[in-house]
Protein backbone atom coordinates (compact mmCIF):
# COMPACT_ATOMS: atom_id res chain seq x y z
CA UNK A 1 0.00 0.00 0.00
CA UNK A 2 1.39 3.36 -1.02
CA UNK A 3 0.97 6.73 0.62
CA UNK A 4 0.16 8.22 -2.77
CA UNK A 5 -3.17 6.37 -2.92
CA UNK A 6 -4.71 8.50 -0.19
CA UNK A 7 -6.13 11.65 -1.79
CA UNK A 8 -7.66 14.58 0.00
CA UNK A 9 -11.27 15.33 -0.91
CA UNK A 10 -12.10 19.02 -1.07
CA UNK A 11 -15.51 20.16 0.20
CA UNK A 12 -17.84 21.79 -2.28
CA UNK A 13 -18.41 25.50 -1.60
CA UNK A 14 -21.95 26.43 -0.56
CA UNK A 15 -22.34 28.64 -3.65
CA UNK A 16 -20.44 29.72 -6.72
CA UNK A 17 -17.69 32.31 -6.49
CA UNK A 18 -19.90 35.15 -7.79
CA UNK A 19 -22.79 34.30 -5.49
CA UNK A 20 -20.46 34.26 -2.49
CA UNK A 21 -19.00 37.57 -3.70
CA UNK A 22 -22.38 39.31 -3.83
CA UNK A 23 -23.63 37.86 -0.54
CA UNK A 24 -20.39 38.74 1.26
CA UNK A 25 -20.23 42.23 -0.24
CA UNK A 26 -23.82 43.24 0.45
CA UNK A 27 -24.02 41.61 3.89
CA UNK A 28 -20.84 43.32 5.03
CA UNK A 29 -21.81 46.67 3.48
CA UNK A 30 -25.16 46.46 5.30
CA UNK A 31 -23.40 45.59 8.57
CA UNK A 32 -20.90 48.43 8.09
CA UNK A 33 -23.59 50.99 7.31
CA UNK A 34 -25.84 49.87 10.19
CA UNK A 35 -22.86 50.02 12.55
CA UNK A 36 -22.25 53.65 11.60
CA UNK A 37 -25.93 54.44 12.09
CA UNK A 38 -26.05 52.74 15.49
CA UNK A 39 -22.87 54.48 16.65
CA UNK A 40 -24.13 57.81 15.29
CA UNK A 41 -20.87 58.53 13.50
CA UNK A 42 -20.61 60.34 10.19
CA UNK A 43 -16.96 60.22 9.17
CA UNK A 44 -17.51 62.79 6.41
CA UNK A 45 -18.54 65.50 8.90
CA UNK A 46 -16.32 67.59 11.15
CA UNK A 47 -18.02 68.59 14.40
CA UNK A 48 -14.91 69.94 16.09
CA UNK A 49 -12.56 68.09 18.39
CA UNK A 50 -15.50 66.82 20.46
CA UNK A 51 -16.59 64.71 17.47
CA UNK A 52 -13.62 62.40 17.94
CA UNK A 53 -15.00 60.37 20.83
CA UNK A 54 -15.14 56.68 21.72
CA UNK A 55 -17.89 56.00 19.16
CA UNK A 56 -15.65 57.47 16.45
CA UNK A 57 -12.77 55.24 17.53
CA UNK A 58 -15.06 52.19 17.43
CA UNK A 59 -16.26 53.13 13.95
CA UNK A 60 -12.71 53.59 12.70
CA UNK A 61 -11.12 50.43 14.09
CA UNK A 62 -13.47 47.81 15.56
CA UNK A 63 -16.38 48.15 13.11
CA UNK A 64 -14.22 47.66 9.97
CA UNK A 65 -12.43 44.76 11.65
CA UNK A 66 -15.73 42.98 12.36
CA UNK A 67 -16.94 43.79 8.85
CA UNK A 68 -13.85 42.13 7.41
CA UNK A 69 -14.38 39.05 9.55
CA UNK A 70 -17.89 38.78 8.09
CA UNK A 71 -16.49 39.03 4.56
CA UNK A 72 -13.83 36.41 5.26
CA UNK A 73 -16.32 33.99 6.80
CA UNK A 74 -18.87 34.34 3.99
CA UNK A 75 -16.58 34.51 0.95
CA UNK A 76 -13.90 32.11 2.11
CA UNK A 77 -10.46 31.96 0.53
CA UNK A 78 -9.71 35.42 -0.92
CA UNK A 79 -12.05 37.31 1.39
CA UNK A 80 -9.20 39.56 2.48
CA UNK A 81 -9.17 41.09 -1.01
CA UNK A 82 -12.91 41.56 -1.18
CA UNK A 83 -12.94 43.13 2.29
CA UNK A 84 -11.40 46.34 0.95
CA UNK A 85 -14.51 47.34 -0.98
CA UNK A 86 -17.51 47.58 1.42
CA UNK A 87 -16.02 50.53 3.38
CA UNK A 88 -15.02 52.25 0.15
CA UNK A 89 -18.50 52.02 -1.33
CA UNK A 90 -20.44 52.86 1.84
CA UNK A 91 -18.26 55.82 2.80
CA UNK A 92 -18.18 57.12 -0.78
CA UNK A 93 -21.97 57.11 -0.98
CA UNK A 94 -22.17 58.83 2.42
CA UNK A 95 -19.70 61.54 1.38
CA UNK A 96 -21.48 62.13 -1.93
CA UNK A 97 -24.92 62.34 -0.30
CA UNK A 98 -23.65 64.73 2.36
CA UNK A 99 -21.95 66.92 -0.25
CA UNK A 100 -25.22 67.16 -2.20
CA UNK A 101 -27.55 67.72 0.77
CA UNK A 102 -25.19 69.89 2.80
CA UNK A 103 -23.80 69.53 6.28
CA UNK A 104 -26.10 69.94 9.28
CA UNK A 105 -25.93 72.99 11.55
CA UNK A 106 -22.67 73.07 13.51
CA UNK A 107 -20.80 70.68 11.22
CA UNK A 108 -18.82 71.02 8.04
CA UNK A 109 -17.82 68.58 5.32
CA UNK A 110 -14.23 67.49 5.87
CA UNK A 111 -11.73 68.00 3.04
CA UNK A 112 -11.56 65.19 0.51
CA UNK A 113 -7.95 64.28 1.34
CA UNK A 114 -8.71 64.00 5.04
CA UNK A 115 -11.76 61.88 4.24
CA UNK A 116 -9.57 59.74 1.95
CA UNK A 117 -7.22 59.01 4.83
CA UNK A 118 -10.16 57.83 6.96
CA UNK A 119 -11.45 55.65 4.11
CA UNK A 120 -8.05 54.03 3.55
CA UNK A 121 -7.75 53.39 7.29
CA UNK A 122 -11.18 51.72 7.27
CA UNK A 123 -10.30 49.66 4.20
CA UNK A 124 -7.08 48.37 5.74
CA UNK A 125 -8.71 47.41 9.04
CA UNK A 126 -11.46 45.69 7.08
CA UNK A 127 -8.82 43.74 5.13
CA UNK A 128 -7.21 42.75 8.42
CA UNK A 129 -10.61 41.47 9.52
CA UNK A 130 -10.83 39.53 6.25
CA UNK A 131 -7.55 37.82 7.12
CA UNK A 132 -8.95 36.95 10.57
CA UNK A 133 -12.08 35.54 8.91
CA UNK A 134 -9.94 33.35 6.66
CA UNK A 135 -7.93 32.18 9.67
CA UNK A 136 -11.16 31.25 11.46
CA UNK A 137 -12.23 29.25 8.40
CA UNK A 138 -8.82 27.62 8.23
CA UNK A 139 -9.17 26.59 11.86
CA UNK A 140 -12.59 25.11 11.10
CA UNK A 141 -11.90 23.39 7.76
CA UNK A 142 -8.18 22.78 7.88
CA UNK A 143 -5.45 24.25 5.72
CA UNK A 144 -6.50 23.05 2.27
CA UNK A 145 -10.21 22.34 2.78
CA UNK A 146 -11.48 25.93 2.74
CA UNK A 147 -14.54 26.48 0.58
CA UNK A 148 -13.36 27.58 -2.82
CA UNK A 149 -9.79 26.37 -2.48
CA UNK A 150 -10.10 23.40 -4.80
CA UNK A 151 -9.19 25.75 -7.65
CA UNK A 152 -6.06 26.86 -5.81
CA UNK A 153 -4.64 23.50 -4.78
CA UNK A 154 -0.86 23.37 -4.96
CA UNK A 155 0.71 21.93 -8.08
CA UNK A 156 2.17 19.04 -6.10
CA UNK A 157 -1.21 18.15 -4.59
CA UNK A 158 -1.52 15.09 -6.81
CA UNK A 159 0.85 12.22 -6.60
CA UNK A 160 3.39 11.84 -9.36
CA UNK A 161 3.62 8.64 -11.33
CA UNK A 162 6.42 6.34 -10.24
CA UNK A 163 9.65 6.79 -12.13
CA UNK A 164 10.49 3.86 -14.32
CA UNK A 165 13.65 2.07 -13.38
CA UNK A 166 16.18 1.80 -16.16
Amino acid sequence: MSFSQARKVFPKPWASKWERFFVAFFASAFFFHMGHLLLGVQIELFWGIAGYNFAFVLSMFLLPLLTGVIVGLIYGWGGKWLAHFPPLVVLSVDYYMTSKTGAPEGASLIPLMWWGFFVILNMEFCAMGGVFGEILLKRWYGSMDLPGTADYAPADGESLPCDEEE
